[in-house]
C-alpha cells in the first residue's frame, strides 16, 4: 500500500504569524467593505476624466436621484449648520489654548498624579479621598480640582466592596477647567494587597495619549502589588521625564519589584487612534440602528447622555463611551466626555457645550428635573436599547444609502466566523471607510497661496461631491469643531495628533479605486468602439 504522509493539522490562529494573519484579515475586510459600499461609491465624487463622465452621463442622472431620495429640506440643513457653527464659536477658546500648549515643549510627563481611596460615609456608601499625591506641593492644584477624586470613584455612593479577586479596570475622562483648557484624567482601579477596598491611580495630563499613559499605569499597578513605596517611586521617576513628541520614546530609570534598577520605555504613538477598544459593547447595548443614530449625533457634536442600571456600570459605560469616541477616527471628540458622572456633579448636564456622559439610571430623574437642561440633549437607555429623549431628526442626519452601507458592513461583521478580532475590527474599519468615501478627497482642495499660507477650499470640496444627500451632510459637518481641528492639523502638518492609519487606508482606497476606474473605463471604451464599428459597417 502506498504510504501517505500524515495530514498537517491547521495552525490555530493565535499561533500564526500575526503579520500574515493581519494582512489576510485586512484583505477579507477590504473585500467586504467594497461590497457594502459598492452602491454609493460611484455617486460620491465626480471623476476627473471627462471621457468617463461623458460615458456615464446618462446613467448618472438616474442614480443620483436614487441616492438622494431622502433629500433633506434646505432650511433644515441651514439650521444644522447654524448649530454646529455656534458650538465651534463657544469652544474655539479651549481648542486654541490646547493648540498653543501642544506647540510648546512640556518638561514633565504629566501634570500630577493621585492615589485615591475610599472611606465609609455615615449612613451608606463611601466617600473618595486622596491617599497620595505627587508632587507633594499640590494643595493649590487639588483645591482647584476637587472633583478629580469624585471622577476616580464616580460610583462611591453605590459602591460595594468586592467579595473576591477582581480584575483592574482602566478608564479616562476629559474636562474643561476654569481657564478653558482641557484636562485628561487616566485612571486605573486596582485591588491593593493590603486593603479590602479598591484604590484608583489617576494621572492628570493636558494631552490625549491614552495608550502611553495606560502603559505607565500597567507598570505602576505591578509595583503596587508588591508595595506602596515602589509604586510611588515610579510615579516620581516618571514625572521628571519630558513629555515625548508623537512617535517618540522616552526611557524611565526606576526600581523593579526586587528593588533593582531597570529601564522602562514609553512610546507615545504617532496616531491618535485608540487600541484595544471594545466595539462589541456598542452592538450589545445599542444595536445597529441605534448605534448609527448615536454616531450621527456625535458627528453633529450634540449633548449625549448614556444611562444604565447595570451592576457593572463602570465597565459598561467606560467601554461604550470610549468605543463611540473611537468610531469618530480620524476625527477626535473635542468636548467633555465622562464615562460615569458622579451624582454630586449632575449639574454638568446643563453645560451649553457638547458632552458625552454616562450616568446611572437612578440619577436620571434628577437630570430631567434640571431647569437648565437644554433642548438638544440626546438620552439613551443602554439597558433597554432605546432613546429616552431625542431631537427627532437622527434618522435623517446621514442619507439612507450611507446608513444602509454601514448596516451591511456591521451585519457582515456579525457573521464573521474566523475570529472575534476580525468581527470588531470590521466595525471600526466600516466607520473609517465611511469617512474615506464621503470626504477622502479633502487633500485635493488644500492649496498653497502666494504668501505661502495653506488654505482649504471648502466650496470646491463640496461641489466635487455628486450626490446631494452626502453633500448636505458635508455642508454641516465641515463646520464642526472636530473637522476644523482635523483640517488645521492637515494644513499645518502639525506633528501631534496625526492620523497615520487613516492616511494609509485612504491611499490604499485611492489605488484600488484608480485600478477599478481604469478597468471600467477600458471596458466602456471597448464597447463604445464596437458600437462605432457596427454603425460604420451599416453605412
Amino acid at each position: 500500500m502506498p504510504h501517505h504522509p500524515p495530514k498537517r493539522k491547521p495552525v490555530p490562529i493565535q499561533d500564526q504569524d500575526p503579520l500574515k494573519v493581519n494582512k489576510r484579515r485586512m484583505n477579507q475586510i477590504r473585500l467586504k467593505l467594497n461590497q457594502a459600499f459598492a452602491a454609493i461609491q460611484k455617486y460620491v465624487r465626480h471623476r476627473s476624466d471627462p471621457i468617463q463622465e461623458e460615458v456615464e452621463d446618462r446613467q448618472k442622472d438616474w442614480d443620483t436621484v436614487s441616492i438622494d431620495s431622502d433629500f433633506v429640506d434646505v432650511s433644515e440643513i441651514q439650521r444644522r449648520v447654524e448649530y454646529v457653527s455656534s458650538v465651534k464659536a463657544k469652544t474655539i477658546k479651549s481648542i486654541r489654548k490646547t493648540n498653543e500648549f501642544m506647540s510648546r515643549i512640556y518638561p514633565q510627563l504629566f501634570e500630577y498624579a493621585l492615589v485615591v481611596g475610599l472611606r465609609p460615609k455615615s449612613g451608606m456608601g463611601y466617600k473618595p479621598y486622596v491617599i497620595h499625591k505627587f508632587p507633594e506641593t499640590l494643595d493649590d492644584v487639588i483645591d482647584s480640582n476637587v472633583s478629580v477624586p469624585l471622577f476616580c470613584f464616580p460610583d462611591a455612593p453605590e459602591y460595594k466592596p468586592p467579595t473576591g479577586p477582581v480584575p483592574s479596570e482602566s478608564y479616562s475622562f476629559v474636562l474643561t477647567n476654569i481657564d478653558g483648557e482641557r484636562v485628561y484624567g487616566y485612571c486605573r482601579r486596582i485591588q491593593p494587597p493590603d486593603s479590602s477596598l479598591q484604590e484608583v491611580i489617576c494621572i492628570i495630563s493636558p494631552v490625549d495619549a491614552f495608550n502611553m499613559y495606560n502603559k505607565l499605569l500597567d507598570e505602576i499597578e505591578k509595583r503596587r502589588a508588591t508595595s506602596t513605596d515602589l509604586a510611588q517611586e515610579l510615579i516620581a521617576a516618571s514625572f521628571g521625564r519630558p513629555l515625548p513628541k508623537p512617535g517618540k520614546v522616552i526611557n524611565i530609570r526606576t526600581l523593579d519589584k526586587k528593588g533593582e534598577l531597570e529601564t522602562l520605555f514609553l512610546n507615545r504613538p504617532s496616531d491618535v487612534r485608540r487600541e484595544k477598544v471594545n466595539y462589541e459593547c456598542l452592538l450589545n447595548y445599542l444595536g445597529t440602528d441605534k448605534l448609527i443614530k448615536v454616531f450621527s449625533s456625535l458627528m453633529m457634536e450634540r449633548r449625549i447622555l448614556l444611562c444604565s442600571n447595570s451592576l457593572s456600570i463602570l465597565t459598561l459605560a467606560t467601554q461604550t463611551v470610549h468605543a463611540l469616541v473611537a468610531l469618530l477616527y480620524p476625527f477626535s471628540w473635542q468636548h467633555i466626555y465622562i464615562p460615569i458622572l458622579p451624582s454630586d456633579m449632575i449639574e454638568v448636564c446643563t453645560s451649553p457645550t457638547p458632552f458625552l456622559i454616562g450616568i446611572l439610571t437612578s440619577h436620571l430623574p434628577q437630570v430631567m428635573e434640571l431647569e437648565e437642561l437644554l433642548e438638544e440633549v440626546v438620552i439613551v437607555d443602554l439597558d433597554k436599547k432605546q432613546f429616552v429623549r431625542s431631537i427627532g431628526d437622527e434618522a435623517t442626519l446621514l442619507p439612507k444609502k450611507l446608513q444602509k452601507a454601514l448596516k451591511t458592513a456591521i451585519n457582515m461583521c456579525k457573521i464573521d466566523s474566523e475570529s472575534e478580532t476580525s468581527q470588531w475590527l470590521m466595525v471600526s474599519e466600516a466607520f473609517m471607510r465611511m469617512f474615506i468615501e464621503i470626504m477622502g478627497h479633502f487633500g485635493e482642495h488644500i492649496i498653497t497661496q502666494q504668501d505661502g499660507k495653506k488654505v482649504f477650499e471648502k466650496e470646491k470640496f463640496l461641489t466635487r461631491v455628486s450626490a446631494k444627500g452626502i453633500r448636505q451632510v458635508l455642508e454641516w459637518f465641515t463646520e464642526t469643531q472636530m473637522f476644523e481641528v482635523f483640517m488645521t492639523n492637515q494644513r499645518e502638518k502639525i506633528e501631534w495628533g496625526t492620523v497615520d492609519l487613516f492616511m494609509s487606508r485612504l491611499l490604499d482606497f485611492e489605488k484600488e479605486d484608480s485600478r477599478d476606474s481604469n478597468k471600467g473605463l477600458g471596458r466602456k471604451m471597448k464597447n463604445f468602439g464596437k458600437a462605432i464599428k457596427t454603425k460604420l459597417g451599416q453605412t
